[in-house]
């Protein structure tokens, strides 16, 4: 018999949020919407029946069509990436989607959250900042922000 895939031994909330983030890396600029292809292909790689892997689409269309969706729009951003590594402080970091808009220049550090209100988690908050000073340090006199995108289609600034 053929093994489970190793995203199987998580809880189905870090699968559905694992799938939610693969979908959203491999969004093509512009689109927002999945192709049941991609929603058969989270659902094989993290263990999910396909009601679930839906679930994990909708939510990813909620972040892509949501508040922030102008960081997939091309006209309104001149540089993007998916999942970028960045070292400092000794410690690797790794952000969701980092975008510098066209009109002003300013980056975004931008991290995919399933739950409604992650700016109300210490730890989460945390590491936003960590992004945005690395990025900053990258970027001496350049304005850096970093926000959430929720689930719920909400950008939720990091102060």
């Amino acid at each position: 018999p053929k093994a489970p895939p190793p995203a199987a031994q998580d809880p189905l909330e870090s699968r559905l949020g694992q799938a939610m983030h693969r979908l959203l890396e491999t969004m093509a600029s512009g689109a927002t919407r999945f192709g049941a292809a991609q929603v058969r292909r989270v659902a094989r790689e993290f263990a999910l029946d396909l009601a679930q892997a839906q679930h994990a689409a909708r939510m990813a269309q909620r972040i892509a069509e949501g508040e922030g969706a102008w960081a997939w729009d091309p006209a309104a951003v001149d540089w993007w990436a998916n999942e970028v590594p960045l070292h400092h402080g000794g410690e690797l970091l790794r952000i969701d989607r980092l975008v510098r808009r066209a009109a002003g220049g300013e980056w975004w550090v931008l991290d995919y959250k399933s739950a409604a209100q992650p700016q109300h988690d210490a730890q989460l908050v945390a590491q936003m900042q960590r992004y945005r000073a690395a990025l900053q340090a990258m970027h001496p006199g350049g304005t850096v922000h970093a926000a959430f995108l929720t689930a719920q289609g909400r950008l939720v600034r990091v102060a």
